[in-house]
């Protein structure tokens, strides 16, 4: 028996994109139903009943096939898109999903949907049956395949255009066991190298579903070599041989009979010529369009072949090598400065100097293209949200528009995944506490249907996205007195802060304002979350509301986790990398400009305070902080670094300059060190710790101006 182990990975990366223009295609279904749209769906949900059944899985293959018997009577005009149906069909669908999460962890489904397919039926108030929806049965029965008029049109319309028209008469080996998977290959081999099916007899549907003996016809263009497409094919194995002949135009509107291996033949009406085995392919019928073929050629879009699936795990693997490159190239860089600078105007120094220059031009290059190969569209998150918003807006009898913009906005895989939960805490709130309930807005002069607005750009060398409703706000007043509510500040505490300040309690642990717990929020676990996870990626999120107006949470993230550029700087000897990112702006203050307010040094930098954190004396209970230096009479190195709209300065030593770095994670025997969240390897192979800006703001208090 065949071994479709090998299959199984190809399948599961199929059915996921299918399952997802599934999700996405049914939501515009509901909002605005078109033609389009349900050719798309048809599609989609032919395609994944077509793998999963080649693949074995029967009742993954009749789900589908029940959901495209709905999709096809929509597309008709026998039935028209209601709610009741659509939720039916996101049953369907995540019945599907947790078929396809089985089958990747175990090889197989053996989940059970009968009921779902029968709902799915009764639907079409038992108008649909068993049998597969397909073209009428005379065009299964023949021989042939009369072609039809759209078909015979893409077959002329393609040889107009330089390209060869084929039949190709497929044969199986009399042992095939699994006839359909054959198929399915033939087709996607065909499609991988460069051509289009036109058409095929019998038709895809039975093709799926195994109603042919061991050939099948196929009717071909391509701009490849017909003996190449040929030997491609017969590399499948269990593909027995492949007869090929030319077509033309005086073979409509009949193909011309399938050989059997028989040796039977066309009879002379039916242009024998077309029957002829070519062992190359024939140059289009008309010289003008010869002439042309090369200018045709390159104006082609590119065939699906150019593009290849790879592992993520190897994409991973190159950025940890390319990392490594990055280094070593740091180190020639400087072993060259240093060779320079003992054994001037020798010419094996200028040779090495020139070939390190090389080296670093190439790697920063590889170090490009790697990292482009690891970005993902944001779509990739954004995708599964409309999916969630209908659902929770149906859960709490709210009326919700979701908006979203920049999904073409590209990030950083390792970014991507972190800040998937984040963004999904934050909308489920958004429809929870801040769109208010149709009436309540229509009272309010508000439209019934609230919008919230998800959108992702780039801003500078940071990626910006920004959760916008325009719900009820939140009220600083009703936010400290929560805070004192739960315990987590005195009132006394909660009377001194600013608006702004307020606002942020929503970050605090355990804080929740909601009087009643839901399955979606009021346990005061989840914002703290948010906001660490943000941070643990070098990202910042801030929160800004108007009562009665909406809230908007926006949320800076880095393009990349792991090179980033950084500023170095020399502390009591040691060096620290701080990201560039969170960088503002270098000062060389004279110690008589600090003061003191409180306990705590700040200078005054263009009219506002500015808080000052030593780093010696945060590293070192016995380092020296700026007191001392305030007695050595030493000039101080400042490097401003802000967290949102606040800013801290951190006293240094000396300034090294900026450096790209790789970043490494620490061992986990040493845990989680505050004020650092990684470390990097120097040129000359010195460790230096990258700090965490954010920690270091959560140990200073920010003063206003």
């Amino acid at each position: 028996m065949m071994d479709t182990s090998e299959y199984i990975a190809l399948f599961l990366e199929e059915a996921a994109e299918q399952i997802n223009i599934l999700e996405q295609d049914i939501l515009l279904l509901e909002q605005s139903p078109s033609q389009e749209v349900l050719n798309e769906i048809f599609r989609a949900a032919h395609t994944l009943k077509g793998s999963s059944r080649a693949m074995g899985f029967t009742a993954m293959g009749e789900l589908t096939h029940a959901m495209e018997d709905v999709f096809d009577a929509l597309r008709n005009g026998e039935l028209s898109v209601s709610t009741g149906m659509v939720n039916r069909l996101f049953d369907a669908l995540d019945t599907i999903k947790a078929m396809r999460d089985q089958i990747a962890e175990g090889g197989t489904s053996d989940i059970v949907c009968d009921e779902l397919v029968q709902s799915l039926r009764d639907i079409l108030g038992g108008s649909a049956s068993n049998t597969p929806t397909a073209v009428p049965e005379p065009e299964q029965t023949r021989s042939g395949l009369t072609l039809q008029e759209h078909e015979r049109e893409a077959a002329l319309t393609a040889l107009d255009n330089g390209l060869g028209v084929y039949r190709l008469t497929v044969h199986l080996a009399e042992d095939t066991l699994m006839k359909s998977v054959r198929a399915l290959m033939v087709l996607q081999t065909i499609d991988a190298n460069g051509g289009v099916v036109i058409a095929s007899h019998p038709d895809e549907d039975a093709l799926d579903n195994e109603q042919f003996d061991l050939s099948f016809e196929l009717l071909v263009a391509t701009d490849k070599p017909v003996e190449q497409l040929r030997s491609v094919l017969l590399q499948i194995s269990e593909i027995r041989e492949v007869e090929v002949a030319s077509w033309q135009e005086a073979t409509t509107p009949r193909l011309a009979q399938a050989t059997t291996g028989t040796g039977a033949a066309a009879p002379p009406s039916e242009a024998p010529s077309a029957e002829e085995p070519v062992p190359q392919p024939t140059q289009p019928a008309t010289p003008p369009a010869a002439k042309s073929e090369e200018e045709k050629t390159a104006s082609r879009t590119p065939t699906p072949s150019q593009t290849v699936r790879v592992d993520v795990a190897r994409l991973d693997t190159l950025l940890n090598l390319v990392g490594e490159l990055v280094i070593d190239r740091t180190r020639v860089a400087q072993l060259g400065r240093e060779f320079e600078a003992r054994f001037q105007h020798d010419e094996l120094v200028d040779s090495l100097l020139e070939t390190a220059g090389h080296i670093g031009r190439i790697t920063d290059e590889l170090q490009e293209h790697i990292m482009k190969a690891r970005m993902l569209p944001i779509e990739h998150v954004f995708n599964r949200f409309p999916r969630m918003i209908r659902d929770l807006a149906q859960k709490f009898g709210k009326e919700v528009r979701l908006v979203m913009e920049g999904q073409e906005t590209e990030l950083d895989r390792s970014v991507i995944e972190i800040i998937s939960d984040p963004l999904i805490h934050m909308l489920r709130n958004s429809v929870d506490h801040g769109i208010e309930p149709p009436d309540q807005r229509e009272s309010l002069g508000k439209p019934r249907q609230g919008t919230i607005r998800l959108s992702a750009r780039h801003e500078e060398n940071h990626i910006l996205i920004e959760i916008e409703d325009d719900g009820k706000g939140m009220d600083p007043t009703h936010l400290r007195e929560a805070a004192v509510r739960k315990g987590i500040l005195t009132r006394d505490a909660a009377e001194r802060l600013s608006d702004r300040e307020a606002l942020n309690l929503i970050f605090a642990p355990g804080f929740s304002t909601a009087k009643e717990v839901t399955e979606v929020s009021g346990r005061g676990v989840g914002m703290d979350i948010v906001r660490s996870n943000v941070q643990r990626v070098g990202g910042i999120v801030e929160v800004d509301s108007t009562p009665g107006k909406g809230t908007r949470f926006s949320i800076r993230l880095p393009l990349t986790l792991a090179i980033i550029r950084a500023l170095l700087v020399g502390v009591a000897g040691q060096v620290y990398a701080i990201p560039l990112s969170s960088v503002l702006e270098t000062l060389k203050i004279q110690p008589d400009t600090v003061q003191f307010v409180g306990r705590r040094p700040v200078i005054v930098l263009r009219g506002r305070t500015l808080p000052l954190v030593s780093l010696q004396a945060y590293f070192s209970k016995h380092g020296a902080d700026i007191t001392d230096s305030r007695r050595a009479e030493e000039p101080m190195f400042v490097v401003v670094v802000g967290l949102g709209e606040r800013q801290i300065g951190l006293v240094v030593s000396h300034l090294i300059g900026e450096q790209e770095i790789v970043i490494k994670s620490l061992s986990r025997y040493l845990g989680e060190i505050s004020g650092v969240s990684g470390a990097t390897i120097l040129g000359d192979g010195r460790v230096a710790l990258i700090l965490e800006v954010a920690d270091l703001f959560d140990n200073v208090s920010a003063y206003a101006a």
